[in-house]
């Protein structure tokens, strides 16, 4: 019998080569199916991983809907720099000039142009929304 294991693993020591030291064999879990709690560190991890993807998704869902609105400008610039900064010349003195209740008013209504574009382009950007919430362990590039 080997003299690191006493009483532990009879036949197996026996069984066993010279020179050779069996390992312990630890009894399984009752549950074999239940897979083992992650450490406190690694649900940290997680948690941090996925703010980061999804503050990412929205950075770039918000910079696309500004984008829509610098073709709407060049757009009516005819592609021109010089038509685009007329033109946004041209929408801060109305905007400066105006009284304060239509300011309120254009704003509002900016805000809910905003609004309907940021949406138009998440659901154009569904696919990736989806990646953020779905995505594996094994699937990351960490």
């Amino acid at each position: 019998m080997n003299a690191l294991l006493p009483h532990r693993l009879h036949r197996a020591s026996r069984l066993a080569a010279p020179g050779i030291i069996p390992l312990a064999v630890e009894s399984k879990a009752r549950n074999d199916n239940a897979e083992p709690t992650p450490p406190l560190r690694a649900i940290l991890a997680d948690l941090c991983y996925f703010a980061l993807r999804i503050s990412a998704w929205l950075a770039l869902t918000s910079l696309a809907t500004l984008g829509l609105y610098t073709v709407f400008f060049m757009a009516l610039g005819a592609f021109s720099a010089e038509g685009f900064f007329a033109h946004l010349a041209n929408l801060s003195v109305r905007f400066g000039d105006a009284e304060p209740a239509r300011r309120a008013l254009f704003v509002r209504q900016l805000s809910v142009v905003t609004l309907v574009l940021f949406l138009t382009v998440s659901a154009a950007r569904y696919r990736s929304l989806a990646a953020v919430f779905s995505a594996a362990a094994s699937q990351r590039k960490d």
